[in-house]
């Protein structure tokens, strides 16, 4: 059974109990009637249940906010996340914690000079949106903001932007302006050399250690379901189970505000996930 997954996981490795115990999302469009996500309470309660049966423990609500296509404001996110908390349990489904997919555009100085930033949870981290089409001048600006400004700044899902589809030195460049760099863990389910460009892209990132974390980005239990522990799998089956672990500690570090770990890429001589799910 999939949602008792992560407990027999962390049974099977000694010395890393307390970190490997729990599975963290940190990506996540579950608050009702905000964005393209659940359109109201009943599908929101919905997708948290996939979430539990997927058996993740713990999830960042992480709405779009200053984005172009949403009208989306910090009060509806915040309302949103009482409605859907009030009256939950830990019972009920994966401990919450608020957050927001936050868009590097003009609007973010607002919110600097308020001290409004709205970062994941309680942590100092911050999931930051970009363009699709490039990585503009601008935009890094604004992530230079944020990083004197104490934040750690992780960019989601960069194997979808365009450019760096085309220009993937690029992340040299974003990595070395403060950024870490948060994977669709749908990417993984196509092999190396299989998929779409950012898929392979995703692959590539990986192999080359700059992932942070991987997330799921989800918005519906069946179109953009959530779930990581298939992610992992695949990830241990090509690249090792020490780079699988360091990513799922990753996401809990940031759920706990603590530093990420760097990712070294290595190829298993066996796979911790192929025992478990085999």
């Amino acid at each position: 059974m999939v949602g008792s997954a992560s407990g027999s996981i962390a049974a099977d490795l000694d010395g890393k109990v307390n970190e490997m115990a729990l599975i963290t999302d940190i990506h996540t469009h579950v608050l009702p009637g905000i964005d393209d996500g659940p359109n109201d309470l009943e599908a929101a309660q919905n997708l948290l249940a996939a979430f539990h049966a997927s058996g993740t423990d713990r999830v960042f609500c992480t709405s779009h906010l200053l984005s172009p296509h949403f009208d989306s404001n910090l009060d509806g996110l915040r309302a949103a996340y009482h409605r859907l908390t009030e009256g939950l349990t830990r019972h009920d489904g994966p401990e919450l914690a608020l957050g927001a997919e936050l868009r590097m555009t003009a609007s973010l100085a607002d919110l600097l000079r308020m001290g409004e930033v709205p970062a994941l949870g309680d942590s100092h981290y911050v999931l930051c949106e970009f363009r699709s089409d490039h990585v503009s001048t601008r935009a890094l600006e604004l992530v230079h903001e944020l990083v004197v400004r104490g934040y750690q700044p992780i960019m989601a899902h960069p194997e979808r932007n365009l450019e760096l589809q085309k220009h993937p030195e690029r992340l040299d460049e974003l990595a070395a302006c403060g950024l870490l760099f948060q994977v669709t863990a749908q990417c993984f389910e196509a092999g190396p050399h299989d998929g779409h460009p950012g898929q392979r892209l995703a692959w590539r990132m990986l192999e080359e250690g700059r992932v942070a974390v991987i997330a799921s980005d989800a918005h519906d239990p069946a179109v953009r379901p959530p779930g990581l522990l298939p992610a992992y799998e695949a990830i241990s089956a090509h690249a090792g189970d020490a780079v699988a672990e360091v990513l799922i500690m990753n996401a809990n570090a940031i759920w706990a505000d603590e530093p990420v770990r760097e990712l070294v890429p290595a190829r298993p001589k066996r796979s911790l996930w192929r025992r478990v799910f085999g």
